[in-house]
């Protein structure tokens, strides 16, 4: 199984809510149907920020993140150059091969991902301690996981040139709560709360589902420099 582990960060601040959204307190929702396999049929482009209490727009970790999904086997997330050394991270899934190169020297690294489970990962909120429905979340299948686990509208609220629906999913101390296009049905905001706290939250400046095949953006761009590597290289610093 290929994690995108680069994945789960991004973030700045603009003319938006400041505040993430929160839910209205609720009882304990049913418990959710155990199976969610993300696999979107058509090409996704995701343009993220992290807007995280906390995180300064200069962080690195707040800068955009341009992500590519398609299917179960397909991915591609570039980040914005670091500010401070100018390295620019991408890292290419099309299972089994795994890239993980800097655009600012082009070089990287090649490896095969030695499975046994040869399907692509991107987890929006970071998995360590949450329940099996919270890492379900994954980006290029919010809609799905909204009709799945918070099909309820809890209130509807104004952003920008259209309205927001917000829907919120809870298990114990875990909530997430993930605002969505009425119009478009595709997210604007993400928010994970811990025990009432933000923890984490992405804002989408860009979402688009819909799109036709690019196969060109799963294989390695030219001009690159690559060291074949043991299975799963991790994200360059």
């Amino acid at each position: 199984m290929a994690i995108a582990a680069a994945i789960a960060t991004a973030g700045a601040t603009r003319a938006q809510p400041a505040e993430p959204p929160e839910a209205a307190p609720q009882a304990p929702e049913a418990a959710p149907a155990p199976a969610f396999r993300c696999a979107p049929a058509k090409l996704v482009h995701i343009v993220t920020r992290n807007i995280s209490p906390g995180l300064a727009a200069s962080d690195r970790a707040a800068q955009p993140r341009e992500l590519w999904r398609r299917d179960a086997f397909f991915l591609r997330s570039q980040e914005s150059a670091d500010p401070t050394t100018g390295a620019q991270p991408l890292v290419i899934i099309s299972e089994p091969d795994i890239w993980v190169i800097n655009l600012a020297n082009r070089e990287g690294r090649h490896a095969v991902d030695a499975g046994p489970e040869l399907e692509v990962r991107a987890p929006i909120l970071p998995p360590r301690g949450l329940p099996p429905s919270m890492r379900a979340l994954e980006y290029g299948c919010e809609p799905e996981y909204v009709a799945t686990f918070a099909p309820r509208e809890e209130r509807v609220v104004p952003w920008g040139g259209t309205r927001a629906a917000l829907h919120s999913h809870s298990e114990g101390e875990h909530r997430v709560a993930i605002l969505m296009d009425q119009r478009r049905n595709v997210p604007l905001m993400v928010s994970y709360l811990r025990a009432g706290k933000p923890v984490l939250v992405i804002r989408y400046d860009d979402y688009r589902n819909d799109l036709p095949d690019r196969p060109q953006l799963f294989i390695a761009p030219p001009n690159v420099k690559l060291t074949e590597t043991g299975p799963a290289p991790t994200p360059l610093d």
